[in-house]
């Protein structure tokens, strides 16, 4: 009996040193879990701060890159509204009164000689014997060099059977805006003006 109580107390001591180890382990084990929750944790939130950081950057990239593209917006409207105003300063000499610009300066200037047909003060017709006796229409602007005795004149102040020098240019709709005009010879229908 002895010896069944001594196997009895081995056996219960085993079994309480058994379950202090396997006690111990679990505690070791939920130490270690706990621990790596931890860990998982602060990474989390290590991530979530760069996350937040990197959203932060970017959402101040756009900022800056938006504002960069409305001060280049703002400085190409100012450099079109300078260029407008050179534009409308060369059109108009500067006066402020807007007249049509010369747009035909690069094109090749015309003469042709002839008797004056018809002239108002914005047209004159001339017939052209070089052309079969053509009739040429020409258009003129207020700036036009008209030459009469070697004096300047109005081109209303040009009469039918003059013969005259003219110079013109086409337009970009193919229309002949004259350049000047020079009286070569007086009409005999208007007697008392010398002739040349």
């Amino acid at each position: 009996m002895r010896k069944l109580m001594m196997a009895v107390m081995a056996v219960a001591g085993l079994g309480l040193t058994v379950g202090c180890q396997d006690r111990n382990k679990v505690q070791e084990e939920q130490r270690e879990v706990a621990e790596a929750q931890r860990d998982v944790d602060a990474e989390r939130q290590e991530t979530n701060k760069e996350v937040a950081e990197t959203r932060q950057d970017g959402q101040q990239e756009m900022t800056d890159a938006q504002k960069d593209l409305t001060e280049e917006q703002r400085e190409l409207a100012e450099a079109q509204n300078q260029q407008l105003g050179e534009q409308r300063d060369e059109a108009t000499g500067g006066s402020g009164v807007t007249t049509p610009k010369d747009t035909t300066a690069n094109i090749k200037t015309e003469e042709v000689k002839g008797t004056i047909q018809s002239a108002s003060a914005t047209t004159i017709a001339v017939i052209v014997p070089d052309k079969n006796n053509q009739v040429m229409r020409f258009q003129a602007n207020p700036q036009v060099q008209v030459m009469k005795d070697d004096k300047p004149v109005a081109l209303k102040d040009l009469k039918p059977g003059d013969e005259v020098r003219a110079s013109y240019q086409l337009d970009p709709n193919g229309q002949m805006m004259l350049k000047s005009i020079e009286v070569k010879k007086m009409s005999a229908q208007h007697p008392g003006e010398p002739k040349k």
